[in-house]
Formats: C-alpha cells, sequence, structure tokens
C-alpha cells in the first residue's frame, strides 16, 4: 500500500484550491454591499472557508480512490468538484438578493472562466512526453493551474467589477428573459459535453486533446459574446423604453403647464374684475379700511404677471409661472434672465426650465428656513446657459460616481419621489438634442445643489 505523504496531499489540495476557488472568487466580484443579504465580507469569508474546506477534504478522496486501484479518478475527481458546486451554488443564490436572472449571468460568466483554465491546462498537459499523467493534480498539472490562475484571475476580477457590474445594474431583465433562457440552455448543453470528454478515462482521451481544445475555446468565446451582445440589447431596449417614457413625460409635462399658466391667468383676470367690482361696492359703503385692503390685494395679484424677467415670452412666462409658484411656499427668488429669441422650440424651453424651477421648489419644500433659489439664464459665445442653485437637505447618489463637488451627469443621482427619476435625464436629453449638456453639483458641506445647462443656438448642428 502506498503511503499518503505530504506532498500528495499539498499538491492536490492547492490544484483544487486554483481549480475551484477563482471562479468561486468570480462570482461575487461584481456585486457591491446592498446585493448581499449578509454583509459582502461575511460572505466572501464564508465562500473561502467552504473553498478551502473542500480543498482540505480533496486529497483525500483520492488517496481512497488511488489504494483501490479503480480506474475511475476522473470520474471521481469531477463528481467530488460537481458536488462542492452545488453547494455553493445553494449559497451564492441564498446570499445575494438580485434577480435570478443576474446571478446566473454572473454564474455562467465565472464557469466559463473556469472551462476556459481548464482546456488551457489540459492542452499543456498533452504535450508531456508520457502516454499518461497518473495523478489529477500531478505537479505538473499544479504548476499550469497556478499559471493559468495568475494570467487569466486579475483581468477577470477586473472584467466582473467595472464592465459586468455596469451592465447588471443598467440592463433591464424583463426585456431580456426569454432571449437569456434560450442561451442558457445552449451553455447548459455545452457544459454537459464538456463533463462528458472530461469524465473519460485520460489514456482514451490524452491523444485527443488538441483536436477538442481548440473547438471548444471557441465556443465558450462565441458564447461569450453571444451574452454580451444579450448585455447590450437590454441596455439598448432600456435606453429606448426610457427616452419614450421621457418623451411622453414631456410632452404632457409641456401639456400641463401651458394649461396651468393659461389659468392661472384667466383665475387672475377675473380676480381682478372682481375686487374691482368689489372695491366699488365698498366704495360706495364708504369701508375705507375694506377698500385699502382689497386694494393691496389686487397689486399682488397682478404683481407675477406683470414682472417681465426678459424679452423671451416663452421663459418670460415660464419664471413668471414658477417664481409664483416658489412665493407660495415662501421660497425668496432671485432671477437674471438676458435672452430674446434664441431659436429653440417653446416645448423644449418649457422641459428644461420646467424641470429646473420643479426640481429646486421640490428640494425647497423639505427646508424648514431659508428657502431660496436662484435662477441665470443668458446668451454667451453662441450658446444658451441656464443654471439654478438652491437648497438641498439630502440627495440621492446612484454610487455610479463619487460626489466630490465637480459636475456630473444626471445618472450620478437618482429620484426620492414616487414615480419619479426622469427629470434630471429629461434635462440631458433635451440639450443633447441641441449639442449641449446637462450637469448637476451637489456641495456636501453648503447642501447646495446646482444645475447647469448649456445648449447649442445654431439648429443646424443640432444632433
Amino acid at each position: 500500500m502506498e503511503i499518503f505523504t505530504v506532498s500528495f496531499y499539498l499538491r492536490h489540495c492547492f490544484g483544487f484550491f486554483l481549480q475551484f476557488g477563482g471562479g468561486i472568487l468570480l462570482c461575487l466580484a461584481p456585486f457591491a454591499e446592498e446585493a448581499f443579504r449578509i454583509s459582502r465580507r461575511r460572505a466572501i469569508v464564508g465562500c473561502s472557508a467552504l473553498v478551502m474546506a473542500a480543498s482540505a477534504l480533496f486529497p483525500i478522496a483520492m488517496w481512497i480512490e488511488k489504494i483501490s486501484q479503480t480506474s475511475f479518478q476522473a470520474l471521481i475527481a469531477n463528481g467530488y468538484m460537481m458536488a462542492a458546486l452545488v453547494i455553493f451554488i445553494v449559497f451564492y443564490f441564498w446570499v445575494l438578493q438580485v434577480e435570478t436572472v443576474k446571478k446566473l449571468i454572473v454564474l455562467v460568466l465565472a464557469l466559463f472562466y473556469a472551462v476556459t483554465q481548464y482546456l488551457l491546462v489540459n492542452m499543456g498537459l498533452s504535450l508531456h512526453p508520457g502516454e499518461e499523467i497518473p495523478e489529477i493534480y500531478a505537479p505538473l498539472t499544479t504548476a499550469l493551474f497556478a499559471g493559468t490562475t495568475a494570467l487569466m484571475l486579475p483581468a477577470s476580477i477586473m472584467l466582473m467589477k467595472r464592465a459586468v457590474w455596469k451592465y447588471l445594474i443598467e440592463m433591464e431583465i424583463e426585456s431580456i428573459r426569454r432571449e437569456f433562457y434560450v442561451l442558457l440552455v445552449i451553455t447548459f448543453l455545452y457544459f454537459a459535453i464538456m463533463i462528458f470528454y472530461a469524465s473519460a478515462p485520460y489514456d482514451l482521451l490524452v491523444k485527443f486533446w488538441w483536436c477538442i481544445v481548440p473547438p471548444m475555446l471557441l465556443s465558450v468565446l462565441v458564447l461569450t459574446i453571444f451574452y454580451w451582445n444579450v448585455f447590450q440589447e437590454s441596455v439598448r431596449r432600456k435606453s429606448e423604453s426610457d427616452e419614450h417614457k421621457a418623451l411622453e413625460i414631456q410632452k404632457l409635462q409641456y401639456e400641463n403647464i401651458m394649461r396651468e399658466m393659461e389659468q392661472t391667468r384667466m383665475l387672475r383676470h377675473d380676480m381682478r374684475h372682481s375686487l374691482n367690482h368689489l372695491s366699488e361696492l365698498l366704495a360706495e359703503g364708504d369701508e375705507d379700511s375694506m377698500k385699502s385692503y382689497l386694494s393691496e390685494l389686487s397689486v399682488q395679484t397682478s404683481h407675477r404677471d406683470t414682472v417681465n424677467y426678459c424679452k423671451n415670452t416663452t421663459v418670460n412666462g415660464l419664471l413668471q409661472y414658477y417664481t409664483g409658484m416658489a412665493a407660495d411656499w415662501n421660497i425668496q427668488c432671485k432671477v437674471r434672465a438676458e435672452c430674446g429669441d434664441v431659436g429653440i422650440s417653446p416645448v423644449d424651453l418649457t422641459v428644461l426650465l420646467g424641470n429646473v424651477m420643479e426640481n429646486a421648489i421640490h428640494a425647497c419644500e423639505k427646508i424648514e428656513e431659508n428657502r431660496w433659489i436662484t435662477v441665470e439664464i443668458g446668451v454667451i459665445n453662441g450658446s444658451m446657459l441656464i443654471q439654478a442653485a438652491n437648497p438641498c437637505k439630502s440627495v440621492h447618489p446612484s454610487g455610479k460616481y463619487r460626489l466630490d463637488g465637480s459636475f456630473l451627469p444626471a445618472s450620478a443621482y437618482v429620484s426620492d419621489r414616487i414615480g419619479g427619476g426622469y427629470g434630471l435625464y429629461s434635462l440631458e436629453r433635451t440639450a443633447l438634442k441641441y449639442g449641449g449638456n446637462a450637469t448637476f453639483q451637489y456641495d456636501e458641506q453648503s447642501k447646495i445643489f446646482t444645475t447647469r445647462v448649456r445648449l447649442n443656438l445654431y439648429p443646424a448642428k443640432a444632433v
């Protein structure tokens, strides 16, 4: 009976750890803290303990097979790894609180890494001068797994943390569910074929590795490209859906604002006539105090419509409307506007200024005192600039950017309003329509949120 040596144990323990642990680590790499049922650190520690326990027990299983003198070494090794993989998958699906499809996507990509590594190792082993490698993790095998891990794992982790993470956040699962499951069935068929060949007796397979591995590696590459295309298609469909919703919201917003502005003008017009009539009646009764009060009220109701902010009728009307709305909330507005006919659609101007002012008013509503909004509108070097600032108790970062005081795109923030979330994106899309941009800044020290919009005033260059 052969002796159970330390060298045998360490080779098989380390070799199993290299082959099994890399894929496990990749499964957890793209998910942020909020995706875990427990803390991310505890989840990684738990998975590490699973991998180390499986690695520590694997040499014993291989030794039992060796002293029994059977010819099922590869079958037992693959069966052992599959059992450990099933245990991990159960833990993986429990510990993550994200959509099942997203879990499956990451799991499949991690399996692609493991399969690619396995195929590359066996291509290297086929160059061995002997006819057969007697152990699953012989010195050469373990060395090849160490080399492929050093070559592939860092780049794979980086890819998971950056590219895959980005797609997981932006993709719309419902839009690709059918395509994904079809692709998943094809992937499982590929894995079944792979396991069948990997479980064959090594002496029957070694002569054919150079014939088998290239098409299998090509299949992994093709499947990876298919998955990547599904990711991109999901993001594209979500973008189109969001754009369609934004356009619908813009249309409804424009119609509602114009309707409210017209109704407000009519109400104020009617109110002035009523107040004038009441003033005459009271004058006949010599009610001096009431007459004075009604006269003052009449002046107040006409003030908002008589303040002229600029020569552009659309911008002027919007500023009158929203400064009046702000006054109802005891919000002080400081406006400086200098613009005439800028060649921008009234609908787009309504969407832009409406979103800017509504966001500012909404933020000020949550401030108990010192409510204010500053708005600056002007034309400089062929561009129309809109900048608004207001106090803001808190912002809701999306996690895609670090809030360091710089101006960031709309994707850096998420809305806290039910049914909201399209206002900042609407500003971006409208600005891009005129070759401009919309950026946003939050100063955590002064608690001030600033919106900055730039529009190109040359329609020929609009995109």
